[in-house]
């Protein structure tokens, strides 16, 4: 063992590490450049077949729901539909009367069901504001934006629709 030295008032002995100590450094990089050659060039199983892996259990566990088919016109195909309108207004409630109030006369979003429609009535471009959001550049009468709710995903937001339909006949199929 070496003499101990003094830097600034620490002693350091600057004694070699233990042989038993190197070998397991020594090991563990020869295990992970072993590891890495392996599971890159010669195992079954290389990052392509895992990412089909996956994307095939995702698809099992949530099959695709068939496309909503878009009316010629752009109107609400849910509109007359009275499972559409019970499940759009407990989807209202949950997720939109936080702005637009419970029963959908304003808060700090405006009132859907007063005549006025600041961003258009019919349904194709309720169903664009919801699905994009309004975004600070078309806010107007010095109201806040909306996130785009385009997670909610076409039949919520349609069927959401149809419940603020039967509150607003001032919202209108297509012009």
């Amino acid at each position: 063992m070496k003499q101990p030295k003094e830097v600034d008032g620490i002693y350091q002995a600057d004694n070699p590490m233990p042989t038993w100590w190197q070998l397991v450094w020594l090991l563990t990089i020869i295990f992970s450049v072993g590891y890495v050659v392996y599971f890159h060039w010669f195992s079954d199983w290389p990052q392509e077949v895992a990412y089909a892996k996956e994307v095939a259990e995702h698809e099992a566990k949530y099959p695709n729901k068939p496309k909503l088919v878009e009316t010629a016109d752009g109107s609400n195909p849910f509109r007359e539909d009275a499972v559409a309108i019970k499940e759009g207004e407990a989807t209202y409630k949950q997720i939109c009367a936080a702005c637009h109030g419970p029963n959908a006369e304003g808060a700090v979003g405006p009132s859907l069901v007063d005549a006025e429609w600041i961003h258009g009535n019919t349904d194709k471009e309720v169903f664009a504001n919801v699905m994009g959001g309004i975004g600070p550049e078309r806010q107007k009468l010095n109201r806040g934006g909306m996130p785009a709710w385009n997670g909610l995903g076409a039949d919520k937001v349609y069927s959401i629709m149809a419940w603020l339909a039967t509150k607003n006949q001032t919202l209108v199929k297509a012009k």
